[in-house]
């Protein structure tokens, strides 16, 4: 009997939504088994591989394949493998990955679609800080805005392309909606979220100077003739809102996950709004939104469940080998070297998500200050992606514009070496004064 691909996603797409219920019931309710969630994951998974085309799953095969041949590897020299860790690893992240996807129905402005694009200096300076905050908040969709407003009136040419992906990527470093952070506190457990945001907005900082030095040149007459996307401030505050309530709120209540308390405020900030701003047709968006959720985050279910497996794999293994350990210590040279090493993998078409589900468990034995690990994770993330021609955010630029994935890393390896030696400097001054 053939199933119905529409069905199975609509299914998913429920599962999807019981996951994120589960993860938090079981925080007000511990009785409740955590690995219903993890179960749901799975579940969700395991439907749009049955709907979707297998080419769709690459990244899950490969990422998967490499973890179970890990895992068995492991458990036949002796690991012990627990099935709550195949079930629960990255299940945090997943959850807040589809909470934060709701903030797509309010985190955008219908005005700037009407209105004509900005010219010169000013332009290139808002677009580069309405893009950052923006993306830091609604993800990849603020890409797919910008790009396709900018094409339409003949204005996505290499500066633009190059700006809308260094500030989208700069997000990576501190933005606690976004998934590299997800990433960073999953796997570098004990991290705490204000002083790896203040430590990343000193980074984004530092990124945003080397971006317009670069493009702008002194007094920035490089980009006088340059169209941006017009931005409002009215556009920017359900984002602030939202990262000041999730800091307020991990202060107030510090023994609930980070992940958790930014997958509430978004889907509830997003909910408000929505019904404040449409009233009309608030309840009719949200149900679209909720139906629809499992094919648009299929991609990202793959890649993140595939890394999690990986990641039990590797831990398996390094179990079963427990006199090996490749450094021995975490310092400044280590973190430049690895940065640096994931970096290269990445324009390879390596995701940095694997070079961190592979990191991660290698250095946990060293006991390492898990600031500056998620640190190191954020850094990866941010400069791995932005570079990189096989990345989510460089395929959006080439089908917006016909751009090679070879010149978008023309474009920006400058951008990203410089930033690979400015965060190294970092890491030796962090290792210095430890």
């Amino acid at each position: 009997m053939k199933l119905n691909p529409v069905l199975l996603c609509y299914l998913a797409s429920l599962l999807l939504l019981g996951m994120a219920v589960s993860s938090l019931l079981h925080l007000l309710y511990p009785s409740l088994p955590a690995w219903v969630s993890g179960l749901c994951a799975w579940l969700v998974l395991g439907m749009l591989l049955l709907a979707a085309h297998p080419r769709q799953f690459q990244q899950f095969f490969l990422l998967s394949g490499v973890g179970l041949a890990f895992l068995l590897w492991g458990w036949w020299r002796g690991a012990s493998v627990s099935l709550n860790d195949i079930l629960l690893q990255n299940n945090g992240l997943m959850v807040m990955l589809y909470s934060v996807g709701f903030l797509r129905l309010v985190a955008t402005s219908a005005q700037a679609g009407n209105e004509p694009l900005p010219q010169g200096r000013r332009a290139f300076v808002n677009t580069l800080l309405g893009v950052h905050v923006l993306g830091a908040v609604i993800n990849i969709s603020i890409l797919i805005l910008v790009a396709e407003r900018l094409k339409s009136q003949e204005a996505l040419g290499r500066q633009a392309v190059t700006v809308i992906g260094r500030a989208f990527s700069m997000a990576a470093f501190w933005s606690p909606f976004f998934a590299a952070m997800a990433v960073a506190l999953t796997y570098a457990p004990g991290a705490e979220l204000h002083p790896v945001i203040l430590t990343g907005l000193g980074l984004t900082a530092l990124a945003m100077l080397v971006t317009v030095l670069e493009m702008g040149g002194s007094g920035l007459h490089k980009v006088q003739a340059f169209r941006g996307y017009p931005m409002h401030a009215g556009s920017l505050l359900i984002p602030m809102l939202l990262a000041v309530t999730v800091m307020v709120l991990h202060q107030l209540l510090p023994n609930v996950p980070v992940l958790m308390l930014v997958s509430t405020t978004a889907v509830t900030l997003a909910v408000i709004f929505l019904f404040l701003r449409q009233p009309e047709t608030a309840k009719a968006g949200l149900k679209q939104h909720v139906w629809n959720s499992a094919p648009r985050l299929a991609r990202e279910l793959g890649l993140f469940m595939g890394a999690g497996l990986l990641t039990v794999g590797v831990q398996a293994v390094t179990q079963s080998f427990s006199g090996f350990q490749p450094f021995a210590a975490l310092g400044g040279l280590e973190l430049s070297l690895l940065l640096g090493g994931a970096i290269v993998v990445s324009l390879l078409g390596v995701h940095p998500v694997v070079s961190v589900a592979v990191i991660g468990p290698l250095v946990q034995p060293l006991y390492p200050d898990p600031n500056v690990l998620a640190m190191l994770f954020l850094c990866i993330w941010s400069l791995g992606v932005v570079a990189s021609p096989f990345s989510g955010l460089n395929a959006i630029m080439r089908s917006q514009l016909e751009v090679s994935g070879r010149d978008i890393m023309l474009w920006n390896i400058g951008y990203v070496v410089v930033m690979w030696v400015m965060v190294s400097a970092v890491f030796f001054l962090i290792a210095g004064s430890a």
